[in-house]
């Protein structure tokens, strides 16, 4: 892998593609309780819809991928990922409405499906067949490390902003990554499968 030309950015892609994502999901649940949601409707909604809407994000995501390409795919599905974070300043300015929250829920984890289906296919077009296995999880635990790593500054970040400007933030900070998957894929696209 490091012998691949770019593998810096490369690396640098795979930390920042779901850091909005990460940052706005890592409070959620400390959002649902300031908005004053009860964990029953959180956990009705997250269970019923957000799995469904997952799981249609996922086929949607590979839909994509497979008419547009990888490359395409994974800019539209990280723009839509960055701006379903907003759906979360509309619930902080509506307060408490399940309504919402389920449209909330829903876009959130229908966008994150999608994103995570184009992000699988990157990574998978990323390793050489001899060694898929093991290069497939050094490089899905280096892209956890913008998911827990460096989104553990979000609860302290949510102190200094308000609900809707925390969101706002979390939404400019999926920028980077959407930006890096437009110059990667032009630069540095995934090589053929290799025997």
């Amino acid at each position: 892998f490091l012998n691949r030309p770019g593998w810096w950015a490369i690396v640098v892609f795979i930390v920042l593609y779901k850091f909005g994502d990460a940052l706005a999901g890592v409070m959620a649940n400390p959002f649902y309780v300031a908005m004053g949601f009860t964990r029953v409707e959180v956990a009705s909604i997250s269970k019923i819809v957000g799995v469904v809407a997952t799981m249609a994000g996922v086929g949607a995501g590979g839909l994509l991928v497979h008419r547009l390409g990888l490359a395409r795919a994974l800019v539209i599905c990280g723009v839509m990922q960055a701006l379903s974070n907003l759906m979360y300043v509309f619930q902080a300015l509506a307060g408490h409405d399940v309504v919402l929250l389920t449209a909330t829920i829903g876009i959130e984890n229908f966008t994150g499906g999608m994103g995570s289906a184009a992000f699988v296919a990157y990574l998978s077009g990323l390793c050489n067949i001899a060694y898929t296995a093991t290069q497939y999880a050094l490089l899905s635990s280096l892209a956890t490390v913008g998911r827990t790593t460096l989104s553990a500054g979000g609860g302290w970040l949510s102190l200094q902003l308000d609900w809707p400007l925390f969101f706002v933030v979390t939404t400019l900070a999926a920028l980077p990554g959407v930006a890096m998957a437009v110059w990667v894929m032009r630069r540095f696209p995934p090589a053929q499968p290799q025997t």
